[in-house]
């Protein structure tokens, strides 16, 4: 069903199309939290945390064919909230990274993911957050702009120097725009 209907539902109180709206998205979420917080049981808490904002603020969104990215800022600033109010690091010191990330959808994307993941190290918060919502999550340079509000030209800009970051890092070949 469209993900438009399918908000205008729930936005009426129809659990069942919330219910197909979050299952549209959760493999996306739990990997996007376990990527910030490196850790299966808080991933599940922030996980958890954003369902239920989303359910509970879900009157609030205004354009519904934006509830993907809606939901993915929700669980970015639960992350990064998490993060601070537990004086972790924002950390990827584990080869896993990507291969949870990406998945086990292709046998190439895990040998290119190790390398990212190691390239990861390397790269401040807020280029990681942009390179994952541009490249894993396939949003627009206008949806990532929205979501961490930012100028267009800044996550442009991070975007550049996140890439310029990682190329001497990655293999030859796999970064392309």
């Amino acid at each position: 069903m469209d993900v438009e209907k399918l908000v205008q539902k729930a936005k009426k109180g129809n659990d069942e199309a919330f219910e197909l709206l979050i299952s549209s998205v959760r493999n996306k979420l739990y990997r996007t939290a376990f990527s910030y917080v490196r850790n299966e049981q808080d991933a599940l808490d922030i996980y958890q945390e954003t369902i239920y904002k989303a359910y509970t603020s879900l009157k609030t969104l205004k354009n519904p064919a934006s509830f993907q990215s809606w939901i993915i800022k929700i669980l970015i600033f639960k992350s990064i909230d998490f993060i601070r109010k537990e004086s972790r690091h924002f950390t990827t010191d584990d080869e896993k990274l990507f291969a949870e990330l990406i998945s086990k959808e292709s046998v190439d994307y895990i040998a290119h993911s190790m390398d990212l993941s190691e390239a990861f190290k390397f790269l401040e918060p807020k280029y990681k957050t942009i390179i994952l919502l541009r490249y894993y999550h396939d949003l627009s340079i206008r949806e990532i702009a929205n979501i961490m509000n930012y100028p267009e030209g800044t996550v442009k800009s991070h975007l550049s120097r996140a890439q310029k970051e990682l190329r001497p890092i990655l293999k030859e070949g796999y970064f392309y725009e």
